[in-house]
């Protein structure tokens, strides 16, 4: 399979704390990788890291553009720019990331106005065309965020990180927020983008549950550190790390008479090894 991003080596500290402790991984395209992890474990660190929301510390991160392989932490802002197209993320809160003074209208013509993209009515037709792709009525466009459900909000938000024909997108708990029934209907119309796009989801989340049914590859957390990675059927079956085993121990029985038995902590071995940055 062809890899669309490389990440080697990846370190972010804040006060001389490490938040992110040298991460390597690489992405497939058209593949979903999970990022999972309690919170604290450097999860939304290191996708901002990535995405050039905050500058690491070292290590590199290359993504395969349309023009080819680019190495994001060496580009200018400037350079940056057109390849902020490719690259958009769907944030974890459908209400806080959506300005409550724009319409709907306003909210996803938005990027294609910062990027330059079209005339006003080539930029109406694709709101339009962009609704009715994640479910929701065109003619909800002049309405204000507060006039929709949670899930339909978060359609909003995943309306606008399409907008501009992404390849990769982060998926930044984009489920957490939202109740159980609905994260059904949003992870199912995600699987479905991915198919007839072609998307390549980075998804960060706490619910295991959610990543073993969504993603193909998932990565483990833990202070920092990629402590298990792989497959997800083989780091669920035959987890490398105790605390791996912790995260599954605490997933909860669909059996409701079954007694939730966490592993305890002070029984495991969590090391993370030396810190070297």
């Amino acid at each position: 399979m062809t890899q669309i991003l490389s990440v080697q080596n990846l370190c972010k500290s804040f006060n001389g704390r490490p938040v992110v402790r040298s991460v390597s991984f690489d992405v497939n395209q058209a593949s979903t990788v999970g990022i999972v992890g309690e919170s604290g474990s450097g999860k939304t660190t290191l996708v901002r890291s990535i995405l050039r929301a905050i500058n690491p510390d070292a290590g590199t991160v290359r993504y395969l553009s349309r023009d080819g392989w680019q190495n994001l932490h060496a580009l200018t802002e400037k350079a940056l720019l057109p390849l902020r197209r490719e690259i958009q993320m769907i944030f974890q809160d459908p209400f806080a990331s959506l300005n409550p003074r724009m319409t709907v209208q306003q909210i996803l013509e938005e990027p294609l106005i910062i990027h330059g993209l079209g005339n006003r009515a080539f930029r109406k037709q694709r709101v339009m065309d962009m609704l009715r792709r994640v479910h929701l009525d065109p003619e909800s466009a002049a309405r204000f965020p507060h006039a929709f459900s949670g899930g339909q909000r978060q359609c909003v938000g995943i309306a606008r990180a399409l907008i501009l024909e992404p390849r990769l997108v982060v998926c930044d708990e984009s489920v957490s927020a939202l109740d159980v029934s609905v994260q059904a209907q949003i992870l199912d119309l995600l699987d479905a983008l991915q198919k007839e796009l072609g998307l390549t989801y980075l998804f960060v989340a706490h619910d295991l549950r959610v990543v073993r049914e969504f993603c193909d590859e998932v990565l483990v957390m833990y202070a920092g550190a990629v402590v298990d990675q792989g497959p997800v059927e083989r780091v669920f079956t035959q987890p490398a790390h105790d605390y791996t085993r912790l995260l599954l121990s605490a997933i909860p029985s669909p059996d409701p008479d079954e007694p939730l038995q966490p592993l305890a902590r002070e029984t495991l071995n969590l090391s993370v090894g030396e810190d070297r940055h």
